[in-house]
């Protein structure tokens, strides 16, 4: 019988759930700068969250997203409003997939929940300041010269009062985070992220 419900609830939660939509004919090709994939530890993705006060409501994206952990954890445990991921490799998005599923199947993420979530294939290095004009929060795990690279953009399309957070690297010396913080995980190293908000303009 629980079978039975687990994929009822899959199938209602798929049927709205917008996943693995290319965001762009030129964004299939490989990126100028491709970022290897190493998963967010659980910890520090809800410490990414807490730094940047996700509230109910907001719209979070995650730029690299992999398997979708960061928005998935912003939507099903902080109440976000809905949840944008951008990866280049479309097989990270197969992950983000099968993440939902397993989010709804341990009841971590409704089924109305997951039709709040899209994830898209591109390269977030040809994201313009407009995509980001109705984001809430922005969380970054990529590289140095991926973060510099985008932090024009983050500055000029997010509105005030909304945050950015990195995990590991900051955005250069000339934007200086509000506050940082090291995560502990069971992992042997600790960890650094950091927290920038969008002054008024």
């Amino acid at each position: 019988m629980r079978k039975f419900v687990s994929f009822a609830v899959f199938a209602a939660a798929l049927a709205g759930f917008a996943t693995s939509r290319p965001a762009g004919a030129e964004d299939k090709k490989d990126p100028e700068i491709k970022v290897p994939y190493v998963p967010t530890n659980q910890a520090v993705v809800e410490a990414m969250l807490k730094l940047a006060a996700v509230k109910e409501g907001e719209t979070v994206y995650d730029l690299g997203c992999g398997d979708g952990r960061i928005v998935i954890t912003a939507v099903g445990q902080f109440k976000a409003k809905r949840g944008l991921g951008v990866d280049f490799n479309p097989e990270r998005l197969k992950d983000c997939d099968e993440s939902v599923k397993k989010a709804i199947e341990g009841k971590k993420l409704t089924a109305d929940q997951a039709k709040t979530l899209t994830f898209k294939q591109g390269d977030v290095l040809k994201m313009t300041p407009e995509d980001f004009k109705d984001v809430d929060v922005v969380t970054l795990y990529l590289l140095p010269e991926v973060n510099k690279r985008l932090k024009p953009i983050l500055q000029k399309g997010l509105k005030p009062g909304a945050r950015v957070v990195s995990h590991d690297f900051d955005m250069g010396e000339d934007w200086k985070e509000d506050k940082k913080e090291e995560v502990k995980s069971e992992r042997s190293y600790p960890h650094t992220i950091y927290l920038w908000t969008i002054k008024k303009k």
